[in-house]
């Protein structure tokens, strides 16, 4: 289970976790390097044993002297731990955000130059703020909008204003909310955010789903007997992953034999 190196003060924390690898036999002479491709792979991307996207990993650490090879398969099977550090927003938490999109439906942002979020209508006051669409605003757009323009400013019509001021929403295109939904799709987090406070039940009660001080406490407990039944399940997986290869490849082989000996008889005929 993952472990939190410290208590967060914002939505990058240091978290050191338990990986079980499955190594290549092209680096059985360099595992290191093996293991470091396979931690690359996770970066940019959401993981759901720390809840959060990776963004560095440092702290290798092979905890095994020796790997297990089982039966047939050539791959190397061992633990290790690594420090990751992670971007996991909280509900609740306040982020600041660069506009990039207005419409009468939502506020989308960008953050840190490099995260989605969003601001339904729903959560903007409407006593507070109004849509105007014939006013106009700055857009960042993003890479690949258009060539050799990751950082360029557009002019975009239609923008979300104060109503008493006529004043553009935010402070200089950047716009600071409140997190209040984190919603994870394949490999990407994306941020739902809002201009009203969320309820402090709903904070909590996700902040409790969530908690990393939870899962430390239930790690504590664990036994080795139980770490052991963990990895024994994981060989298990495994072996019946390599039974199924192998059933699938015997198949093949026997579809080819019978073809050969058909062609055989055949031409023996003829």
């Amino acid at each position: 289970m993952p472990k939190t190196s410290a208590a967060p003060s914002g939505p990058f924390v240091e978290v050191t976790t338990k990986l079980y690898i499955h190594l290549p036999p092209c680096f059985a002479t360099k595992p290191i390097e093996g293991i470091q491709e396979q931690l690359n792979g996770f970066l940019m991307r959401y993981m759901p044993q720390v809840d959060g996207v990776v963004l560095a990993h440092s702290d290798l650490e092979i905890l095994q002297t020796s790997g297990r090879i089982m039966f047939d398969s050539p791959y190397c099977h061992f633990y290790i731990t690594v420090k990751l550090l992670v971007w996991k927003p909280v509900k609740g938490s306040i982020l600041s955000g660069t506009i990039n999109l207005q419409s009468p439906d939502h506020i989308g942002m960008l953050l840190y130059g490099t995260f989605n979020a969003s601001i339904p209508s729903e959560f903007i006051p409407k006593d507070k703020y109004e849509f105007n669409p014939n006013s106009s605003y700055s857009h960042v757009k993003q890479t690949g909008e258009e060539e050799d323009s990751s950082a360029s400013i557009g002019l975009m019509s239609g923008e979300w204003v104060l109503k008493n001021t006529g004043e553009s929403i935010g402070h200089e295109g950047i716009i600071e909310f409140e997190v209040s939904e984190l919603v994870r799709t394949n490999d990407m987090l994306t941020v739902t955010g809002s201009l009203m406070k969320v309820p402090v039940m709903t904070r909590r009660a996700s902040m409790m789903i969530k908690s990393p001080s939870a899962t430390d406490s239930s790690d504590k407990k664990r036994s080795a007997p139980e770490e052991d039944g963990a990895a024994g399940s994981q060989a298990d997986s495994d072996l019946k992953r390599i039974k199924k290869e192998k059933k699938k490849k015997e198949g093949k082989e026997d579809k080819k034999e019978k073809k050969e000996k058909k062609e055989k008889k055949e031409k023996k005929d003829k």
